[in-house]
């Protein structure tokens, strides 16, 4: 199902909701507060439907104080009825209300007369009325003549509106949900409300919201009371989901999990009246305060601008925004960078123009010529709307590259220098070093396994290959092997009763883990070394020689963690282990957390 989504605009008191009435029969304003100042204050939600069409309607506050509400509902537009009191005009709040349906790119604007019945000559009223709304560079869709007293126009406002195509969905977007409202119901619980604009939702499904991280089961779904399914958009969905109702907020974002991550800063390309001060950001139903800063000025007023947030937002690319600022409307635009991008201003206002323009191709270039250790594409869906399968095949189009399909980074094949670089520090450092990608990843952090395996393959005419690992051209394989057998052992034999964990140990002596593990194993197995836990390994004599220490001074004293870390200079870590080899010998008993000798304990 795909409905039509139509909203309101327009000046308070023009007969928005009185118009919703007269098209549908629905009463939007419904609180007491509504009824007796005779002005809407909430968004209201209603539907026309006719045969297979659906028309689902988003009605709007006019008064100025309630901008918010509106910017709120506006985002989910497909087409808006933006309403004109055929006798009053254009009045402030007609045209701050266009605005931001020019900045929100909501171009299906029918533009309806209201209350043509008070009006003597009202085609004449509107012909002198057109003028200035074309003045507005804003071209309707169509123009009606209206009175919900009489029904004037209503019958073919409603058969028109019929003949409107709903708005392509992209089946490629993730589902991507503001909440706009949420309540309780009994026998039921949480519902949530909100208007889906991208991508797709099933019963069953799991879900997460991004502002609390906390994943969901989707129980229900419907629309406009019937339910259904699975839902894509663009509709109007209503949520039955398995958590607390106050758990969940307005403006709290619903997603799938693993594509999107919060941030406290994005740029954007912005059109308005602005300068470098705190505002408030409007996108779907979230609002939040923000400061901007302007990093370039491209026309008379528009800008490129670095916004930070006073908490994470969780904002994607081409995401459009509204900026409000003492409650008035300074202006809007889309979302370029949504993600932390540690750029120089002009390096920065450089990738900006290449988004703007939406050329990836020039986009990803751009990165892999400034991002010494690579790109990542595992969040290519926030930063560029491009799935992963897109996004690599625009990066294997890059020349000079390795692309790593599997961990989803982008290399300048300059990189493989600095590996190769470090790879001879290794072998300097221990010509008997045993290397795998694995070892290498593990030591460079920007690394991936599959890049490093690429360099040792290329550096054939240094290395040579046996058993998964790379070592100096021209050593003898079982040789080698013996000499880290030795060299191991010797170091476990000076370090005594504080050995280095292994992996510090496989660091230490150039070993990839594999091969220092088979090398820890067969000293344990030859009874050289004795395993303590997970990653403490002690040579035998060392530990027998401390456990005779420890014998020696259970024949006066108790021992616990605490004498043993004084006497013997060790960390909480060596001083349990070794208590708890202690607690094998047959003479020691232990006594909550101390340690005595059998034959010192009466009872």
């Amino acid at each position: 199902m795909n409905s039509l989504i139509i909203g309101t605009a327009g000046h308070i008191d023009h007969g928005k909701t009185s118009l919703i009435r007269a098209i549908n029969g629905f009463e939007g304003d419904t609180l007491e507060e509504e009824k007796e100042r005779k002005i809407t204050i909430n968004l209201s939600f209603s539907n026309l439907s006719k045969e297979d069409k659906n028309i689902s309607f988003i009605d709007v506050p006019g008064h100025k104080d309630l901008v918010k509400t509106m910017i709120s509902g506006a985002f989910a537009f497909s087409a808006c009825l933006f309403v004109v009191d055929i006798n009053e005009g254009f009045k402030e709040q007609s045209i701050e209300h266009l605005r931001i349906l020019k900045l929100l790119e909501i171009e299906k604007i029918l533009l309806v007369f209201s209350k043509c019945d008070l009006c003597k000559d009202f085609l004449q009223r509107a012909e002198f009325l057109l003028k200035e709304f074309e003045n507005l560079e804003l071209k309707p869709l169509k123009i009606f003549y209206t009175s919900s007293l009489t029904n004037l126009g209503i019958e073919e406002l409603k058969q028109y509106l019929f003949s409107l195509e709903p708005k392509n969905a992209d089946e490629n977007l993730v589902f991507h949900y503001y909440i706009d409202r949420i309540f309780s119901l009994k026998g039921i619980g949480t519902v949530v409300t909100g208007s889906l604009n991208e991508g797709k939702i099933s019963v069953g499904e799991k879900i997460i919201c991004l502002d609390n991280q906390k994943e969901l089961l989707v129980k229900n779904i419907q629309n406009h009371e019937k339910n259904y399914e699975s839902m894509s958009a663009f509709n109007r969905v209503a949520l039955s989901l398995n958590c607390n109702y106050k758990e969940l907020k307005k403006g709290f974002l619903l997603s799938k999990k693993g594509f999107f991550k919060g941030f406290f800063e994005c740029d954007a390309v912005v059109n308005g009246d602005l300068k470098n001060e705190k505002m408030i950001f409007c996108v779907g139903t979230r609002q939040i305060e923000c400061r901007s800063f302007i990093l370039k000025k491209l026309a008379k007023d528009k800008f490129f601008v670095h916004f930070k947030f006073e908490k994470k937002l969780f904002l994607s690319f081409d995401e459009k925004f509204i900026l409000l600022q003492n409650n008035r409307l300074i202006g809007g635009g889309r979302v370029l960078n949504p993600v932390n991008e540690p750029l120089k201003k002009e390096q920065k206002n450089k990738l900006l123009h290449l988004l703007e323009k939406k050329n990836f191709k020039e986009v990803f270039e751009f990165l892999k010529n400034t991002h010494k250790y690579g790109f990542g594409l595992l969040s290519s869906y926030q930063r560029f709307k491009l799935n992963h399968k897109e996004a690599l095949a625009l990066a294997k189009d890059l020349k000079d590259v390795f692309v790593d399909e599997k961990e989803l980074n982008v290399y300048h094949l300059w990189v493989l220098d600095e590996l190769k670089n470090f790879v001879f520090f290794v072998l300097e450092k221990n010509p008997y070093a045993m290397l795998s990608a694995h070892f290498l990843a593990l030591r460079i952090a920007w690394a991936s396994e599959n890049l490093c395996e690429l360099l040792l393959k290329q550096m054939s005419d240094f290395l040579d290959f046996e058993r998964g690992v790379y070592f100096k051209k021209g050593m003898n394989f079982e040789k080698l092997k013996e000499k880290n057998n030795n060299e191991l052992y010797q170091i476990l034999k000076k370090q005594g009763i504080k050995p280095d964990s292994p992996y510090n140990l496989y660091d230490n002596l150039g070993l990839d883990r594999k091969s220092g593990d088979e090398i820890l194993k067969k000293l344990t197995k030859n009874g050289l070394v004795i395993r303590l836990t997970h990653n403490l390994f002690i040579e035998k004599n060392a530990l027998e020689n401390l456990m005779q220490e420890f014998l020696t001074l259970l024949n006066t004293q108790s021992l616990d963690v605490q004498i043993i870390k004084k006497n013997f200079k060790l960390s909480r870590k060596y001083a349990i282990a070794y208590l708890e080899y202690l607690d094998k010998q047959e003479a020691v008993i232990k006594k909550e957390e101390k340690r005595f000798l059998k034959t010192n304990c009466l009872d």
